[in-house]
């Protein structure tokens, strides 16, 4: 009876045990040399443990500065009520409150200040990030850029509890020979 049990155990384990929670087959783009992939990856895992840390700074600093700036204005709009209130709204989010002041401050503390204001909405974010870990599916290259699809998973705060699970990809390109992540608000 126990050798009969332990068969049922192990045959699950060999049947789905050699296959990877998702299989993701490649059919676009072009693969990355093994130390773009490498560097790819280090980037996005560092930019996790740099939230999971609150460390924002350093995260700012994995950030494409381009698509950084490229949200601020829709930030700022999207909660000053109108253009009176900018400026207002700029350095409750930002820090600063003006547009040449944006463009003087360096990624680490736009992106800190950026994430100081969201988690004064939302407090339990952080410690959500502190639960997170992701696995690197698969890096691609498409048009000079390098999409990285990985599974994010945030552990279940109780004991017995399923964990949250989800699928999804970044985009990144290389600056002055570093890989950045491209910040969207999507």
């Amino acid at each position: 009876m126990r050798r009969l049990f332990l068969l049922f155990l192990l045959v699950p384990a060999l049947a789905f045990g050699a296959d990877p929670a998702v299989k993701l087959e490649p059919t676009q783009g072009t693969e990355l040399s093994k130390e773009d992939d490498a560097a790819v990856k280090k980037v996005l895992v560092d930019y996790l443990d740099a939230l999971k840390k609150k460390e924002y700074a350093r995260a700012g600093e994995l950030i494409d500065r381009e698509s950084l700036l490229s949200t601020v204005e829709p930030m700022v709009h999207s909660i000053a009520s109108d253009s009176t209130h900018t400026d207002a709204a700029r350095r409750k989010i930002f820090g600063v409150s003006t547009p040449d002041s944006i463009a003087k401050t360096p990624n680490g503390p736009l992106f800190a200040s950026l994430m100081g204001y969201l988690l004064s909405t939302n407090p339990s974010a952080a410690k959500v990030m502190e639960m997170a870990t992701i696995e690197v599916l698969a890096t691609r290259q498409i048009k000079g850029k390098a999409s990285v699809a990985y599974q994010l998973t945030i552990a279940s705060p109780e004991k017995d509890g399923m964990p949250y699970e989800q699928v999804t990809a970044q985009q990144m390109r290389k600056v002055d020979g570093k890989w950045k992540i491209l910040f969207s608000l999507d």
